[in-house]
């Protein structure tokens, strides 16, 4: 990617000096809001993606809030297809507790942790296909002892895509969470992740 450079030297008036330091700044600031990428709109924009292009176990390499970054810690998530019985039985259990939502557009199944894992409690989310560009709204399922009522189902924006062909990008749109995920738990990260994760996840100084 291009960077704007400063010059050895300026023959020009101050005044001249004075805006050319102000572009460059401009340019360097603009960079790095691009690499940065904190946009939930901008996030997926110009690209395509398919359902099941997530399906599968994810592991945890890196994540990002915009307080701090994160690194990859042993966290997993799994996605699955939902399929028409499973979204049938949603509408008739749930339905009139949920405004709004098109049940023929609910996909995918998000589950954290994976079922690896073997956790005594897991989070369940159900993803609701807005676009073709990865964009989603969550439907969070709330406990099974949870009083059934409208305010329980929360939901939420939420964008998937994938990086360098290879790594599933998600964004948590409601809480500016983003997560780098791949097929394979990474202990110590490689070079050629570091310098992608320079890219999308650039330090502030």
């Amino acid at each position: 990617m291009w960077t704007a450079q400063k010059p050895y030297f300026v023959m020009f008036h101050p005044f001249c000096v004075l805006i050319f330091a102000l572009l460059y700044d401009n340019a360097v600031a603009s960079s790095k809001s691009e690499n940065k990428q904190t946009s939930c709109h901008e996030y997926t924009k110009g690209l395509t993606f398919n359902d099941s292009q997530a399906i599968g176990t994810w592991h945890l390499l890196h994540y990002s809030t915009e307080k701090a970054n994160g690194s990859g810690e042993p966290h997993c998530v799994e996605f699955t297809s939902v399929t028409e019985n499973e979204r049938k039985d949603l509408l008739e259990r749930i339905g009139k507790y949920v405004e709004n939502l098109k049940w023929e557009a609910l996909t995918l199944k998000m589950q954290i942790p994976c079922s690896s894992m073997k956790s005594n409690r897991t989070r369940d989310y159900y993803l609701e296909r807005l676009e073709g560009d990865g964009s989603y709204r969550t439907l969070q399922m709330p406990v099974a002892t949870a009083k059934m009522d409208l305010s329980e189902f929360h939901r939420y924006p939420m964008r998937l895509k994938i990086v360098e062909g290879q790594y599933l990008g998600m964004m948590d749109c409601h809480e500016k969470f983003v997560f780098l995920l791949g097929k394979q738990p990474n202990g110590e990260l490689d070079e050629r992740l570091k310098k992608m994760l320079d890219i999308y996840w650039p330090d502030d100084n």
